[in-house]
Parts: structure tokens; sequence; C-alpha cells
């Protein structure tokens, strides 16, 4: 497979930077249900799992973006 070009690496940054604002939305969907009181606390401990797991993937899209940015595939460096 041929390695993407740099103006196809700067359009998956792009791509990344989108799906971690969607990831940030989604943490905060998550926070306010597990602040919801009228929430069960079943509901709001997952309500908080999501939220977390959300964030680390809003992490995850923010560096895969930046090194396709710096001209570097996700995981290269491993």
């Amino acid at each position: 497979m041929a390695r993407p070009t740099r103006a196809e690496m700067l359009e998956l940054a792009e791509d990344r930077e989108k799906c971690a604002a969607r990831c940030d939305r989604n943490a905060a969907s998550g926070d306010r249900a597990a602040a919801d009181t009228a929430n069960s606390l079943t509901v709001r401990a997952h309500a908080e799992t999501a939220a977390n797991s959300a964030r680390n993937h809003a992490r995850e899209y923010r560096e895969e973006a930046a090194a396709l940015r710096d001209g570097r595939l996700p995981g290269e460096d491993w």
C-alpha cells in the first residue's frame, strides 16, 4: 500500500480532529447524565464510565491528528 500524500495526511488529521470533537460532546453528555440525580446510581455510574471512555478516545484521535500533521502515520513509531 502506498504511503498517503501530505495532502491526504492533512485531510485525515482534520477528520481525526472532527472525531475528537464528537467524542468531547459525548463525554459532556455522559458527564451530564452522571451528574443527574434523577438517574439511578447504575445509570450514573455507566454514564461516568462512558464519559471517561469518550475522553480517552478524544485524546487518541488528537494524538493521531498530531502525528499525521507531523507527516507520520499513527502507530508508525511503535
